[in-house]
């Protein structure tokens, strides 16, 4: 079947025209009558008819003899596509204008509503209701505006695709200003774009949602700029794999709105990759949407919120949180987020006035089918914010955050603070695990499939004004592992967070390390679970009136005061042990003499540090771990020998810490000074 063709030839709305040819809305009632689209052969409704010029571009819908009117929906099956008028020049600022100031009411720009419509290169604003309504499916809005020609060969229009050679190595994703590929929806008195009651599969490319044509100035709607409401399936796309090569090039720029930049309500599977949430067109200039850059609620169902570089999105620069996921939304995947901060571009300050991401849904799921996670936060870039990296908050349940940034910059190696914590956990947040066993994005050795490399950090967690990570109030279950906190990337440099790595406070059960019954630490055992805790402000970890929290199996060194404290944990605080001679040989074998005292007939871990500092509180390498029973009156004595030493001549001090059966870990013993035999 042969596509039918509908050509606008006037800028006037006075439903005026004959046969396939008239003004704007004329050609939409025709086509609504003859119907004759296909999804494989859509209509076209083309504006060959006429020029743009800079002072005559513009529809004034509701401003001519069809009266005050909105323009009637779209039910036919077409293409809408404003690059057919001449004088089109996005990169001039040129496009085809869709005005709505004469309408009142709730008017809409445009209603699709016959669905696999396509609308392309307009400027639709200052309709009191929403930019576009879409109460259909498999439509287009934006998109690749490159085409071919005759003979077969790619068509850049005048104007259109604006790109910039990649970097020689190409060692980061480029990221560069074009016009706008698709539509500009701005300054309407409602949604910039609204989809709703099942329409699905709907496709958003290349929009400037909230912005002027620059992209980089605010021109806000007065509610959220997109709205997808119990909708599924609905994909907003910058780019797509394997389009590695012009990366970047479709995206959207959700900014500059009133409300939301993007809302996803109770509609399950919604995909967004490659987008700007609150930062304008050239990756560098706050345009904050009033509230969140990204707000997924209600009981939405597995949202994937970006994917591998080139596919994650910007969330910065917003009223509130760049992204927030709350109500019962499960199964959602935030991967490569930039909230915060720009992409690959450290020198924009462009901090969300709340955190990075706020997390307090609690729905359930697996998003992995191995997991027992319901929402992941994934090599993400979570710094520059007003509050924090992350704040899981509320009643918020199964999270997980791992492979992550938080506090520093991209390279990992210069601080871009959050104002607060790097991680805030509090309320009654349950199940959260900070660190995986995957290695990190962040840099390191490659290894071989199957092969574990022998340390890479999941998370780096530095730098912030605050706690590394604070977990207060109600909160249980917290594991914390495989995690770099108030290092740089190397887990060598300083790069303390303002107060303590590590802030417990009335939280009970937490794990920091190794699990209590876990792998014994030490004696060759690769540390993919231990934590680095480094030249933070004040103590590596603070627990204040709170038990059965484990600390066991990390790295806990030169931070300001000590390496464990613990405040008003009372009688069920295990004292730390006295140790009493400890010698190493000269293979690195190291034997510890001591003695503890706890509750009679209890078996303790008792776990032995070494370090090159005589000064207290300090544990750079765990040496390994051994149970220890008390007698009849609460006293032990202990030797322990077979520990390894992996830096004999560098760690000359030995300390230990207690773990009782409950989990409660004690503070520092005080170190004694390693003597050398053999």
């Amino acid at each position: 079947m042969l596509l039918t063709t509908y050509t606008v030839n006037s800028l006037g709305d006075n439903n005026v025209g004959t046969g396939n040819t008239g003004d704007l809305r004329y050609v939409i009632n025709r086509a609504n009558e003859l119907n004759t689209g296909t999804p494989s052969t859509p209509d076209v409704i083309q504006f060959s008819g006429v020029t743009l010029t800079p002072g005559n571009h513009t529809i004034f819908v509701g401003g001519g003899a069809a009266g005050a009117v909105p323009l009637p929906a779209l039910t036919a099956v077409a293409t809408v596509d404003g690059t057919t008028a001449g004088g089109v020049d996005n990169l001039a600022g040129l496009m085809l204008t869709l005005d709505g100031r004469h309408l009142g009411g709730e008017a809409n720009g445009l209603t699709l509503e016959g669905g696999n419509a396509i609308i392309m290169a307009l400027e639709i604003v200052n309709f009191p209701g929403n930019g576009i309504l879409i109460h259909s499916s498999n439509n287009v809005i934006g998109g690749d505006e490159v085409g071919y020609d005759a003979n077969n060969q790619r068509n850049n229009p005048t104007g259109r695709i604006t790109t910039l050679p990649r970097p020689n190595p190409p060692t980061t994703t480029p990221v560069f200003v074009r016009p706008p590929q698709g539509n500009v929806i701005s300054g309407n008195g409602r949604h910039g774009v609204l989809v709703e009651n099942g329409a699905n599969n709907n496709l958003f490319q290349g929009n400037f949602i909230g912005t002027d044509i620059s992209g980089t100035k605010a021109r806000g709607n007065g509610g959220d700029g997109v709205v997808i409401k119990n909708s599924d399936n609905n994909k907003l796309y910058g780019t797509t794999p394997p389009d590695q090569d012009n990366p970047f090039v479709f995206y959207n720029v959700i900014s500059g709105n009133k409300g939301n930049g993007l809302v996803v309500d109770d509609s399950d599977s919604t995909i967004i990759y490659a987008n700007f949430f609150g930062l304008g067109a050239d990756n560098r200039t706050p345009v904050g949407n009033r509230l969140n850059g990204v707000l997924i609620k209600g009981n939405s169902d597995g949202t994937r919120f970006g994917l591998n570089i080139p596919l994650g999105n910007v969330a910065s620069a917003n009223g509130l949180n760049g992204v927030e996921v709350r109500d019962t939304a499960s199964r959602t995947l935030l991967m490569n987020t930039f909230g915060g901060i720009a992409a690959f571009n450290p020198s924009a300050q462009v901090g969300n006035q709340g955190n990075g991401i706020l997390i307090t849904t609690n729905g359930g799921g697996k998003y992995f089918g191995s997991s027992e996670f319901s929402t992941i936060i994934l090599t993400s870039q979570l710094s520059g914010n007003h509050l924090n990296g992350v704040e899981i908050s509320g009643n918020a349940a199964a999270v997980q955050v791992s492979q992550s940034v938080i506090g520093m910059q991209t390279n990992g190696a210069t601080a871009q603070p959050n104002l607060k914590n790097g991680i805030e956990i509090s309320g009654r947040a349950s199940n959260i695990a900070l660190g995986g066993f995957e290695p990190s994005v962040l840099g390191g050795s490659e290894f071989p499939e199957g092969e574990e490399p022998f340390f890479e950090a999941a998370n780096l967690i530095s730098g912030n004004r605050w706690n590394g990570i604070s977990i207060s109030q109600h909160v249980s279950n917290v594991t914390i592992i495989n995690s770099f906190i108030g290092t740089d990337i190397s887990g060598s440099n300083p790069a303390g967070n303002g107060r303590n790595g590590i802030y417990i406070v009335g939280s009970s059960g937490n794990q920091i390390g190794s699990p209590l019954n876990g792998p014994t630490p030490g004696n060759g055992v690769t540390h993919l679970d231990r934590n680095i805790i480094a030249f933070n402000a004040h103590d590596g970890v603070q627990v204040n009136r709170a038990t059965g929290n484990s600390i066991i199996g990390n790295s806990i060194y030169q931070n300001g005061r000590l390496g464990i404290h613990l405040i008003g944990c009372g009688i069920w605080n295990p004292p730390a042990p006295r140790l009493v001679s400890a010698q190493i040989a000269s293979n690195g074998t190291t034997q510890v003499r001591g003695t503890l005292i706890g509750r009679p007939r209890t078996t303790y871990l008792v776990e032995v540090f070494a370090d090159p500092s005589a000064k207290p509180g300090n544990g750079k390498i765990s040496l390994g771990t051994t149970q220890v029973t008390t007698d009849a009156r609460g006293h032990a004595q202990f030797k322990i020998t077979g520990l390894v030493d992996p830096q004999p001549r560098a760690a000359g001090f030995i300390s230990a810490t207690v773990t009782g059966p409950t989990g409660t870990t004690s503070m520092f013993s005080r170190p004694i000074r390693a003597q050398r035999i053999g």
